[in-house]
């Protein structure tokens, strides 16, 4: 990554880092990143190595770790995703408390303040969750479409049947 702030990359890293410092609120940050099309997830990929980078060696996954298992179970069904396939395949989880940057062979937990490597075997699996939380908001919203154009159909029929014929 390069030190000018006038690159993508730079600017999603100064972002994450006022988040983290307090100047920044969490929606902003969340804001920034899913404003990225999804032909961009080579600055997600480059903002995911920085910041490893800077964090330093993931645990193993045997390693203790703060959280309980429900409290990380709770996290996760809550948690909003994005997906940014091209080039580099990418994706965010956003959970009440906590913020999930994955590529599949490196993820971080975000939390204000702290940022946790995650062993390989976790971040694809955290990559395969986001897109099928993508895939599953897609088949939601096209049946959604579908019930609504079905909706505005019948409305219009029945609408169309109700005007008199003038004689």
């Amino acid at each position: 990554m390069t030190t000018d702030d006038t690159t993508p990359p730079a600017t999603l890293l100064r972002a994450v880092l006022d988040w983290q410092a307090g100047d920044l609120p969490r929606e902003a940050l969340v804001s920034r990143l899913s404003s990225l099309t999804p032909e961009q997830g080579e600055q997600v990929t480059g903002l995911l190595a920085e910041l490893h980078r800077r964090a330093g060696r993931a645990p193993a996954a045997h390693e203790a770790h703060d959280d309980d298992t429900a409290s990380w179970r709770e996290e996760l069904m809550a948690c909003r995703a994005r997906t940014w396939p091209f080039p580099q395949a990418a994706g965010l989880l956003v959970g009440p408390s906590v913020l999930i940057l994955t590529d599949g062979t490196r993820g971080l937990v975000l939390r204000e303040r702290v940022v946790r490597p995650l062993p390989m075997s976790v971040s694809s699996s955290l990559l395969l969750l986001c897109q099928t939380i993508v895939m599953a908001q897609h088949a939601v919203d096209r049946q959604e479409l579908g019930n609504l154009r079905q909706q505005r159909i019948e409305s219009s029929s029945t609408s169309l049947s109700e005007i008199e014929i003038i004689r």
